[in-house]
């Protein structure tokens, strides 16, 4: 099953609180911090293209892969809309597709969690060193597991409301620390009072947090020289206080 299938028409909702253009800025900062503030950046698993629009506003040249057909039509919407040349394809990023020559790629909020296994998460990097130029920057995001096993996992829920519209999320998650994966369970209900209608969706979300020694392996074994990793959205190494980390990789200018 593709995750975000059934409930991507409510996605915008649930994470419309989320900071694109915060994130946006921070992740240009620290490109700019590895000599790079222009060119062609491709967003791998770019969800309904917000972060993506919001690196062409600010004069990227963009393109946008994700999994979810969901997701790709509302994200070519959203950019039609707004009258920029974003280009969106379906694709897995984990299979390299015809994008070549790219300054910068990015995965953000957590594409490489998804990724459940070693070979997984190799296979994405690959999919990014093939689309980067030699020297070329990548920055993604993911669970730190020094965060996870310090925190443990909770039950969560997030309820939403913009008329005509509620969404209720619940979020109960298991952890198998042996696999190093949560899977977290969603219940979402869905009301738009409108057309008095409820509707629930359930999806399981399988992901892997990770440490950075088994980044910095799976980076050199596919082209990357080792990368920094941090805190999001901050300069600090990687803690127990936040579950998110990125890094940033330059692919190797030789083989």
């Amino acid at each position: 099953m593709i995750v975000f299938a059934d409930y991507a028409p409510w996605y915008d909702l649930l994470y419309r609180d989320k900071d694109y253009a915060g994130e946006t800025s921070f992740v240009e900062a620290r490109l700019r911090d590895h000599g790079t503030s222009s060119g062609k950046l491709l967003d791998i698993g770019c969800g309904t293209g917000l972060h993506a629009l919001a690196f062409a506003q600010r004069g990227w040249n963009v393109t946008g892969i994700d999994l979810s057909d969901e997701m790709i039509a509302s994200a070519k919407a959203r950019v039609a809309q707004a009258g920029l040349p974003i280009q969106f394809r379906q694709g897995d990023v984990r299979e390299a597709g015809p994008e070549r020559d790219y300054d910068v790629v990015v995965s953000l909020f957590h594409v490489a969690s998804y990724q459940t296994s070693r070979d997984a998460l190799a296979a994405m990097f690959r999919t990014a060193h093939a689309a980067l130029k030699p020297g070329g920057l990548f920055l993604f995001d993911y669970w730190y597991g020094g965060a996870v096993l310090a925190q443990g996992v909770e039950t969560r829920v997030k309820v939403i409301e913009q008329k005509p519209l509620r969404l209720t999320r619940i979020a109960q998650s298991v952890h198998d620390e042996q696999a190093a994966t949560v899977t977290v369970n969603y219940t979402l209900f869905c009301e738009d009072s409108d057309r008095a209608t409820i509707r629930r969706v359930d999806e399981a979300h399988h992901m892997r947090y990770w440490f950075p020694f088994e980044i910095d392996a799976a980076l050199a074994a596919s082209g990357f020289e080792p990368g920094t990793h941090a805190a999001w959205l901050t300069l600090d190494a990687p803690s127990s206080k936040s579950w998110a980390a990125y890094t940033v990789a330059r692919r190797r200018v030789s083989p």
